[in-house]
């Protein structure tokens, strides 16, 4: 087990360099053909992105790395998607260039399906395979439980960011386009937690037909996870120490 577990850790940091060499390369070859002027720190932040971008391909090709295939991996590559990338994209926007915003465009698709992908196997373990008592409980559950929750919270932040960016007219009210890209970014994952967890202070609030029917589908997931899924398994005694031994 442990030769098996050297191999694929191996095989994944040579992965990595692979991704490293194909970001450099990609960002200098572009550069240099599409530029007069060339600026190493330009090519330098593109190949950065580059690589964040690829870099959780090479994660999710290597079968039970780490961990076995599924709710744990999933709950990673949503939790990378959502909370790193934009990080960094926001942090390095203006060191970026537009000779890859076909390529960029490209991964961006790439990311948005294995982000999909991985919250449909999400919710199936978490909703649908306990549902349909296809496993049985365990008590790590309830993390995963919880866990997704969060990461339902923030998939819906983005959303609503998303709509903020394309939307002609403001979406919603009490968030400015004028805010830093951090900040309008954060702004909108805040409204999804207060959204989620049926609070709703009222200082934002969705002013589109599209952005008050994503709310509802939050809400009714929502609750789903946590009055329904969660409750059950609670109330199935897996947290009573007699029925654990």
């Amino acid at each position: 087990m442990k030769l098996l577990q050297k191999k694929q850790f191996k095989s994944f940091l040579k992965n990595i360099l692979i991704v490293i060499l194909l970001s450099i390369l990609i960002s200098l070859i572009t550069t240099i053909s599409l530029n007069k002027n060339f600026l190493l720190i330009k090519c330098f932040f593109d190949a950065i992105k580059i690589f964040f971008s690829v870099l959780p391909l090479a994660f999710v090709v290597k079968r039970n790395f780490l961990f076995k295939d599924g709710p744990l991996k999933s709950i990673l590559i949503i939790l990378y998607y959502l909370i790193l990338v934009p990080i960094i994209n926001f942090t390095f926007k203006e060191y970026y260039t537009n000779n890859l915003k076909y390529f960029f465009s490209f991964l961006s698709f790439v990311n948005i399906l294995l982000l999909l992908t991985s919250h449909i196997i999400l919710l199936k373990y978490v909703i649908t395979d306990f549902l349909k008592k296809k496993r049985k409980i365990v008590i790590s559950d309830i993390g995963i439980v919880i866990t997704t929750y969060i990461t339902i919270a923030i998939s819906f932040g983005l959303l609503y960011t998303l709509l903020s960016l394309y939307s002609t007219t403001p979406a919603f009210y009490g968030i400015s386009k004028d805010l830093s890209n951090f900040e309008f970014y954060f702004k909108h994952i805040y409204f999804s937690f207060i959204t989620i967890s049926t609070v709703g202070y009222g200082d934002v609030y969705p002013l589109t037909f599209i952005g008050q029917f994503l709310v509802l589908i939050e809400i009714i997931t929502g609750i789903m996870l946590t009055n329904v899924i969660l409750g059950l398994i609670i109330g199935s005694g897996i947290l009573n120490t007699k029925d654990r031994k």
